[in-house]
Order: structure tokens, then sequence, then C-alpha cells
């Protein structure tokens, strides 16, 4: 099983000043594909319908959303990834990573394919409290 940093999340009450912040700060480029289109456009049948920007240096994203803090609750889990934020972790093996969790006794939140189409994300708390999502492209 692998893992490569992917993302990094923060949630805002704000959208429009933190982009702007973060891209004149670092000259932060905007993504704009078919993958990250879908999401950025609102939806009335997600939990989450906040709005969100995807940014990128040209390697690594960044995720700037709006916050919700229903999130976990409507979505039945117990780990809210759109209250403060979280970082990512791709994976080629999600359900390797789920098998994983379950032998070191960590609790998950398995969401399946619910925000990008064909990416299997599950969250999960480090021992601080921090949100991490892991995730598993090209899983339909």
């Amino acid at each position: 099983m692998k893992f490569k940093f992917h993302h990094m999340n923060l949630c805002t009450d704000n959208l429009p000043r933190l982009t702007a912040f973060y891209k004149q700060l670092f000259e932060l480029g905007t993504i704009n594909d078919a993958e990250h289109t879908v999401v950025s456009r609102e939806r009335e049948d997600r939990a989450y319908t906040g709005k969100v920007d995807f940014l990128t240096d040209g390697d690594i994203e960044f995720h700037w959303a709006e916050r919700d803090l229903d999130t976990g609750f409507k979505m039945k889990q117990f780990v809210n990834p759109m209250g403060h934020g979280h970082f990512c972790f791709r994976t080629d093996d999600i359900k390797g990573f789920m098998r994983r969790c379950d032998e070191l006794g960590i609790r998950y939140s398995d969401y399946g394919c619910w925000a990008i189409p064909g990416w299997h994300q599950v969250f999960l708390h480090d021992p601080d409290g921090q949100v991490i999502e892991v995730h598993q492209p090209n899983v339909f």
C-alpha cells in the first residue's frame, strides 16, 4: 500500500477573502479540470453543498471550502471534514488502509464516494483531534 500527500483543506466563513489571500501571497493557480469542476458547482443531492475553491502550487492541491459544521451529522458520520479542515493522503488501496485502521483499533468514517466522483474517502482523527482524509481515486 502506497501513500502520497495529496491536498490540504481549510474551511472558512469567508471563501473569497481566504482564496484571494493565498492566491496573492503564494501565487497559487486555480485548478479548472473536469474532476474538480463538478464539486465547484452547487449540488443539492449532497450533504455538503458549500462552495470550494481548488488551488495549486503546481504539485500540491489546496481545497479552500465554506465551513459546514453539520456535514458529519448529515452523513451520519462521527468525523466532520468540513468543520475546520483536514489534510489528505492519496492511496492505491483504500480497503487495505481501512483494514490497517481496524487492526490498530483506529476509528474512522467511511464516506465512500461522496464529494468527488470516483474518490473513495475515509476520514479519521489523529491523537490531537486533527482530521485526516485518505482517499483512493478511480473507484466506481
